[in-house]
């Protein structure tokens, strides 16, 4: 299966980002024995005792967003910022898709230590209903004095906790536009506060050597996580020191807040080359290239 051609105009458009900029991903652990990671720049880092069995969906899911980020050119799953450092973080197990707040926080920690600008987070079973840990929101504040953004993937088994957090500067959570539209007739004070881009058939690795279409918050999570570390390598290559705040600020102002068919006003939605072009416009960060090309199809999306 080819990658698709969003992943390879994206590529190149920004160059494919630069290794100055890290981002960590914090799913399950990733198979770097793909040949889509022959040649990234990946750092695994201990987050706990390993995971037990044989690779299943946690693997297939930390694989699948490590590769929509980190899939080297020219393989059979492209990412969008393959040149970016990557820090792999595991925190589901094959034998325990649980991920208490204390973990997570852990590995936050771990991800900024190791000089993480960008983290992903996946969504997943993050245990039962239980009180804010203090814990996490010290790991959040830490992201917000060295600015660092948390990028989330939102949706049923979203990790709440973050997810509230999503209008403080070092969270940007991410909704698919598909489970928007499911959501509109339920009060849903996330979406308000979200960025929902589509999100479906997205390319990526699998176990095994394999390569599968996703159609999940996780892997949409991944595109904004790739395409902000993109942002970023443009402005340590133009001098300036990245700045992982501005870039989310820009990316909500730019979305657009306005009526389609089946989505309200309030809607954050980015889906157009046009808004990824006024956020590289207004950031100066210019391309020679007179568009952007972005990876969704609008109109196809919205009459899906």
């Amino acid at each position: 299966m080819a990658t698709s051609a969003f992943q390879r105009d994206l590529l190149f458009a920004f160059g494919g980002g630069d290794p100055r900029i890290s981002i960590a991903v914090l799913d399950g652990a990733v198979d770097r024995t793909h040949e889509c990671f022959r040649g990234a720049r990946l750092m695994p880092l201990d987050n706990g005792p390993p995971s037990r069995g044989p690779d299943g969906d946690a693997t297939a899911s930390g694989s699948h967003v490590a590769s929509v980020i980190f899939g080297q050119p020219c393989s059979s799953a492209e990412g969008v910022a393959p040149l970016c450092r990557g820090l792999i973080v595991p925190i589901f197990a094959e034998d325990d898709r649980g991920c208490s707040q204390r973990k997570l926080a852990r590995a936050i920690f771990l991800a900024v230590d190791q000089g993480a600008h960008v983290i992903h987070v996946s969504g997943g079973r993050f245990g039962p209903a239980e009180p804010p840990d203090p814990v996490l929101a010290e790991a959040v504040e830490m992201c917000h004095r060295r600015n660092v953004l948390i990028v989330t993937a939102g949706g049923n088994e979203g990790c709440d906790e973050l997810l509230d957090m999503a209008e403080a500067p070092p969270v940007l959570a991410v909704l698919t536009l598909e489970y928007y539209r499911r959501r509109l007739r339920i009060a849903d004070p996330i979406a308000a506060k979200a960025l929902v881009i589509p999100g479906s058939n997205i390319v990526g690795a699998a176990c095994e050597g394999d390569v599968v279409r996703r159609s999940c918050a996780n892997a949409a999570a991944a595109l904004v996580t790739g395409l902000i570390g993109l942002l970023l390598s443009r402005q340590v290559r133009r001098g300036t020191a990245p700045d992982p705040h501005a870039v989310r600020g820009m990316l909500l102002k730019t979305a657009g807040r306005r009526s389609l068919p089946g989505v309200p006003q309030r809607c954050r939605l980015l889906a157009e080359r046009e808004q990824v072009q006024a956020v590289v416009d207004r950031m100066g960060l210019g391309t020679d290239h007179a568009s952007i090309p972005f990876p969704f199809n609008l109109s196809a999306s919205l009459s899906g």
